[in-house]
């Protein structure tokens, strides 16, 4: 496996999952690959926080209590289309439940349980501009 070009320094990520254990993972991962990274619980903190901060990666899951990664998209279609580049979605969803996804606007779909070599060089590519599948 081809290793991708680290990001550029100062490079954010906001990690958006319910799971604590996988948020502090995520961090440290991405911390050590050189991404700076800030975290949200749900969709709603999350919102707030990227209205706030330039991300150049947004880590989404998208079954989360409060506001879903599902109307978190919804709310940056209406509001932000172009942050959807951005987006990496993760999720453990079934094929069924993300059928209605929009493949087309975000960066890619990651399904859970993930390779970490996969997440980290998906990450760097969608922080490098380089496009998703």
């Amino acid at each position: 496996m081809s290793r991708s070009d680290p990001p550029s320094s100062g490079t954010s990520v906001l990690v958006v999952d319910d799971d604590q254990a996988l948020r502090g993972l995520f961090t440290t991962l991405l911390s050590k690959n050189g991404f700076e990274v800030d975290t949200a619980a749900d969709g709603r903190i999350a919102f707030d926080q990227i209205h706030r901060h330039n991300y150049s990666v947004i880590l989404l899951d998208l079954m989360m209590p409060a506001v879903s990664g599902f109307e978190l998209l919804a709310r940056l279609e209406r509001d932000s289309p172009a942050l959807l580049e951005k987006v990496i979605v993760m999720t453990g969803a079934s094929q069924r439940a993300v059928q209605d996804l929009d493949m087309s606007h975000i960066w890619g779909l990651i399904r859970k349980p993930f390779d970490i070599d996969d997440l980290v060089s998906s990450t760097v590519d969608c922080a490098n501009g380089k496009r998703g599948h």
